[in-house]
């Protein structure tokens, strides 16, 4: 239904014969930079961080080779105005870099590094004022054979073979900052076949090391799912939350329950103090850790009858102090949702049909001032073709889908506020997915697509995909009370690139978006303002 506050513009037949969508100006600013010319045509944005004065600085990986892989790191330093005031190509080798912030003036880099030669690993302390970016590095963390044991409290030998062969997953140091950058924590995931075992380190950002500590469960490390880890912006307290499965099984379930229980972890200086809860009729794949100030939650989607056929919206408060159970609560998804997804009359035999909804994809999970919680997710799976040629040969190609946006908002006890579905079908990774920011109390969502918007039954849209260099950028809003609305952007006839949106930064604290331009090597930086 459209919100009657709304100046509503009827500017096509298609806004004028649907209920649920309104077209109006919101109130954005674009700021794009010059169009400048990278040496290597493949980049992907990974940071993108705003001083106090306005300036941005970019940090984008590249890839080179005959057999690609990572070379280095473009870093541009840009005003208020998106002129570039300096750049520096920062090359590597065994290292990468896993997070960075502004300080003081400085841009510092948190540096991953292998050294083959001294069979050790090292993080790196990298800083560099931001106006010249002339780097000074300094070792705040290592790992040798000699002091393995004494970290690790086991011996994990062999230990440098095959690349770092124990490390389990990619979780090679994996480091997350707290909220507003008073502290970072450095995560490490050890594959202990005996012992699920991680190690953490936090620091603040002067790069002093608060604490360290070890945490270990008594439970095989194939039979343990971590899930999500947060640090407190206050004293760099860590939680950590991971999936324990039980009865030496990785099965979801024995006897029609959930054969598996989520356990939570506080660790601080002075220890460490954990909770299991699990719900033996509620089947859960993963959940999403989020902490402010005075709440600490989980949030996650479940299936009543398997954990991959999801039929609504988990959440449980728990007790940042004591990790206590305050409430936990299950919401299936509405009507209004499923007749989003599906449409009224002929949609319903489908949701018969699939009884759950499948392949969804955590894109962000936000906490709004008034307490309450923003999921926003998206539908995404790969189908496998094989092909035959016209010499009889054989060729097998993947295709990556990026289906519909599913946003759903929960109260602070997790009743459902709204739940919409905005349907979309894109496929590759050029121009597909979203790039999404809460402002107020409404969600935005920027997405490429064609200007042939498709109409569906029930009153409901369709965004469709088009080539890269005809996307158009479409910013998408769902308000308060969970009607959506979209404007166009950017047309593609007044744009010499199309922008990543699958690869975007969204500056929660400056409201703004920093998207990547790109046509080959031509690049541009854009920077939506809300």
């Amino acid at each position: 239904m459209p919100n009657p506050n709304l100046n509503m513009k009827k500017i096509t037949i298609i806004i004028l014969l649907l209920v649920s969508f309104t077209n109006y100006a919101q109130s954005v600013s674009l700021t794009k930079s010059a169009i400048f010319k990278d040496s290597k045509k493949h980049s992907t944005l990974l940071f993108s961080l705003e001083d106090d004065n306005g300036g941005l600085v970019t940090i984008r990986s590249y890839i080179g080779g005959l057999i690609p892989k990572l070379k280095g790191y473009y870093i541009q330093y840009f005003d208020a105005n998106l002129k570039l005031i300096k750049e520096t190509d920062y090359e590597v080798d065994d290292n990468h870099i896993k997070n960075a912030f502004i300080k003081d003036n400085k841009l510092h880099i948190i540096e991953y590094n292998h050294d083959k030669k001294a069979d050790k690993i090292i993080f790196n302390a990298v800083s560099a004022n931001l106006k010249d970016l002339k780097f000074s590095k300094k070792e705040i963390l290592s790992f040798s054979e000699d002091n393995l044991q004494k970290y690790f409290g086991v011996i994990l030998f062999p230990f440098f073979i095959n690349n770092l062969s124990q490390l389990d997953g990619d979780h090679m140091g994996e480091v997350v900052m707290s909220s507003t950058n008073q502290y970072f924590v450095i995560n490490f995931d050890f594959n202990n076949k005996d012992k699920e075992t991680h190690k953490i380190f936090v620091f603040n950002t002067n790069f002093e090391k608060v604490y360290e500590q070890l945490i270990q469960k008594d439970i095989k490390d194939k039979y343990f799912d971590y899930n999500s880890i947060d640090v407190d912006d206050i004293d760099g307290t860590v939680y950590f939350l991971g999936k324990s499965f039980e009865n030496n099984s990785r099965r979801s379930k024995k006897k029609g329950k959930a054969n598996y229980h989520f356990e939570l972890f506080k660790v601080d200086a002075d220890g460490q103090k954990n909770i299991s809860f699990k719900h033996a009729d509620k089947f859960i794949s993963s959940l999403e850790l989020i902490k402010t100030d005075n709440r600490l939650a989980c949030v996650g989607f479940y299936g009543e009858k398997d954990q991959g056929r999801y039929n609504g919206v988990s959440l449980f408060n728990l007790d940042p102090e004591n990790l206590q159970m305050k409430n936990e609560k299950f919401t299936p998804f509405s009507e209004e949702f499923m007749t989003d997804k599906y449409g009224n009359k002929e949609g319903k035999k489908d949701r018969k049909k699939k009884k759950g909804l499948h392949n969804i994809d955590f894109k962000g999970v936000y906490m709004m001032a008034s307490g309450d919680i923003i999921i926003n997710a998206e539908e995404f799976y790969w189908t496998t073709h094989t092909s035959m040629s016209a010499n009889g040969g054989m060729t097998t190609y993947t295709i990556y889908h990026f289906d519909d946006i599913m946003s759903i908002r929960l109260d602070k006890e997790g009743n459902l506020k709204w739940a919409r579905n905005i349907n979309k079908a894109q496929t590759g990774f050029s121009n597909s997915s979203f790039t999404s920011i809460p402002v107020g109390e409404t969600s935005y969502f920027f997405i490429n697509c064609s200007d042939k918007i498709k109409k569906l039954s029930a009153d409901r849209i369709a965004f469709r995909q088009t080539k890269a260099k005809k996307s158009n950028l479409y910013m998408l809003s769902i308000n308060a009370e969970g009607h959506i609305d979209f404007e166009k952007l950017i047309d593609d006839k007044d744009s010499k690139v199309y922008y990543k949106v699958n690869n975007g930064n969204a500056n929660i604290n400056n409201q703004t978006v920093i998207l990547t331009g790109k046509r080959k090597k031509k690049t541009r930086i854009l920077k939506i303002k809300i």
